[in-house]
C-alpha cells in the first residue's frame, strides 16, 4: 500500500465522512460492535500462532479432616488437556470502476458497500461461534453446538465438579421437549478470560482483524473479460476458547413457532442460571429474535422482562432476572431436535 496523502482514499478529509453516530469508526470497531455477541466476550491472544493449548480442571480439590498434629496428602484434581483452533475468516468487497465513477459521493458509496460486507462478516463469525464444526473442514473451529449438543433427560446438571464422561448427555444442556426440524435454543454464557473468550494469534498486533484498501485493480468480470474495480480486503483470525465448561448452558428443543413456545422454558432458564454458573461474572442470555417476541409478550403480561436503555452502547437491553438478553440474527430457528438421554 502507498503512503497516505491528501490524494489517497484514507486521509483526514475523507475519513471524517466515515462516521457512525457522529463519531469516527474503523473496521475493528464496527466488526465488534455491530453484533452484541462480539462486544460481550473478551478476545485475548492465544499462546500459539493459530491455536491455544491449555488444561481444564474437571474436578475440584476436596478438603480432608485430620487429627491435630497428623499429616495429610495432597488432594487429587483431575485435569483435561485441550487445544482450541483459530480460523481465518476472509471477505472481499469489489466495486466496478465504472459504477463508482458515476456516484456523487465516491467515498461514501464505498463505505456503504463495505459496511454491508462488515455486517455480513460479523454475522458469519457469530454464526460460526454457535454452529461451526471441524468435522468435514479441519480449518474450522468447533462452535458451541458441537460441544453442548445432547440434552440430559433428568436435570441437565449432574455433578458440575466431576461430570461423568461415560454419559451420552452433555453437561449443561436442558431439554424443552420440542421435536422436528423447527426448534431453537437459548444460550446462556458467562464470558471471562478464565472461562469463555475469543482467541486471536499470539503474534498479531491487530488482534486478528485487518481491513486493507487494495485500490484499483484488474479483475475478471461476469463475462469472463477483464475490468477495473476498487477492492477492499477483510480478514479476521479468531477462535473460541472454553477453559471452564460451567460457563455455558443451553436450553434446546424449543418449538420455534410463536404459538407453540411453552412458557415452561422459564423454569429451565432459572434452573440453568442457578445450577450451572459459578463466580461473580455476569451471565448473558442469547436468543433468536423469535424468542424475543415471546419474552416481550410475557413482559407485557407479567412484567418479568425489564426494558432498559441505560447502557454504554446505547442499545435496547432486556433483562431476565440478572441476565442481559441479547437477540441475535445469527441464531437459528430451524434446528433439528435432539432426543434427550
Amino acid at each position: 500500500m502507498a503512503e497516505l496523502g491528501l490524494d489517497s482514499r484514507y486521509n483526514l478529509v475523507s475519513s471524517l465522512k466515515l462516521v457512525k453516530d457522529n463519531k469516527l469508526v474503523n473496521f475493528a470497531e464496527i466488526c465488534t460492535e455491530k453484533n452484541p455477541f462480539m462486544q460481550d466476550i473478551p478476545i485475548v491472544p492465544a499462546n500459539g500462532a493459530m491455536s491455544n493449548e491449555g488444561s481444564r480442571e474437571t474436578s475440584l480439590p476436596t478438603p480432608q479432616i485430620i487429627k491435630i498434629g497428623d499429616g495429610h496428602n495432597s488432594s487429587t484434581v483431575k485435569w483435561d488437556n485441550f487445544t482450541e483452533n483459530i480460523s481465518l475468516f476472509v471477505d472481499r468487497a469489489s466495486i466496478p470502476k465504472h459504477v463508482l465513477d458515476i456516484m456523487p459521493d465516491k467515498t461514501g458509496y464505498r463505505s456503504k458497500i463495505e459496511n454491508r460486507h462488515i455486517e455480513g462478516f460479523s454475522q458469519g463469525v457469530c454464526n460460526h461461534f454457535f454452529y461451526g464444526t471441524s468435522a468435514a473442514t479441519p480449518e474450522k473451529f468447533d462452535g458451541l453446538d458441537v460441544r453442548y449438543k445432547t440434552p440430559d433427560n433428568s436435570s441437565g446438571t449432574y455433578d458440575p465438579t466431576n461430570p461423568d464422561p461415560s454419559t451420552a448427555a452433555n453437561f449443561g444442556v436442558f431439554d424443552a421437549a420440542g421435536t422436528g426440524t423447527a426448534t431453537t435454543s437459548i444460550w446462556m454464557i458467562q464470558p471471562s478470560v478464565d472461562k469463555f473468550c475469543g482467541i486471536t494469534p499470539a503474534n498479531d498486533p491487530k488482534m486478528g482483524i485487518s481491513q486493507e484498501d487494495s485500490g484499483l485493480v484488474y479483475a475478471t468480470a461476469e463475462n469472463s473479460l477483464q475490468r477495473q474495480e476498487w477492492r477492499t480486503e477483510f480478514e479476521w483470525k479468531i477462535g473460541l476458547n472454553i477453559s471452564d465448561i460451567r460457563s455455558v448452558a443451553r436450553i434446546r428443543n424449543i418449538a420455534a413457532a410463536i404459538a407453540s413456545i411453552d412458557e415452561s422454558i422459564i423454569k429451565l432458564i432459572y434452573q440453568a442460571r442457578n445450577e450451572i454458573f459459578k463466580g461473580s461474572e455476569p451471565v448473558f442470555m442469547y436468543i433468536p429474535k423469535r424468542l424475543l417476541t415471546h419474552f416481550q409478550v410475557l413482559g407485557e403480561a407479567k412484567q418479568n422482562v425489564i426494558y432498559d436503555r441505560n447502557n454504554i452502547y446505547d442499545v435496547p437491553l432486556y433483562r431476565f432476572g440478572d441476565m442481559v438478553i441479547r437477540a441475535m440474527d445469527a441464531l437459528s430457528i430451524s434446528e433439528t431436535a435432539v432426543t434427550a438421554v
